[in-house]
């Protein structure tokens, strides 16, 4: 069976082919570390390790989320372990709080935010970067996804 990204999980930039490739001879070498996370079928976590694993050949461990919001999951999980700029934080964190919000459309059990991300505030805190840069980042996402997604 093969596992398709989750929407959360595609916010983050995948591996190089080189990087790739060490990652699956540690894997080889020395088995998955961190188990992989699922959540409605899809790879919420460890989308790298997925691909690393089959290149490896090396059946991978799986285990399936348990946590209250999967946007903060991912965010707390990959956010500040990349080697990010503060201006490509301050992106991920607005496209991921713009997906979040998607989510409650027609779902009004769901309004509010669900990310703990309301203010400008809250989501510079998270991503690490200035106001100023995550107002940027914001309207960026806003106003052009895709090249949010680029950034």
């Amino acid at each position: 069976m093969t596992y398709e990204l989750h929407p959360l999980c595609t916010l983050f930039p995948r591996l190089s082919d080189d990087d790739l490739s060490v990652l699956a001879r540690d894997i080889e070498e020395n088995g998955l570390q961190q188990p992989i996370v699922l959540h409605d079928g899809m790879i919420l976590d460890g989308g790298n390790r997925y691909r690393a694993c089959m290149l490896a050949g090396v059946e991978p461990a799986f285990t399936a989320f348990s946590g209250a919001s999967i946007v903060q999951f991912v965010l707390g999980a990959n956010l500040h372990r990349r080697h990010l700029t503060p201006g490509q934080q301050a992106a991920i964190v607005a496209a991921a709080q713009d997906w979040a919000k998607a989510q409650t459309v027609g779902r009004p059990e769901q309004s509010g935010n669900v990310t703990g991300l309301a203010t400008v505030a809250d989501r510079a805190a998270t991503s690490g970067a200035s106001d100023k840069t995550q107002r940027m980042a914001d309207k960026v996402a806003r106003e052009s996804p895709e090249l949010a997604r680029k950034v």
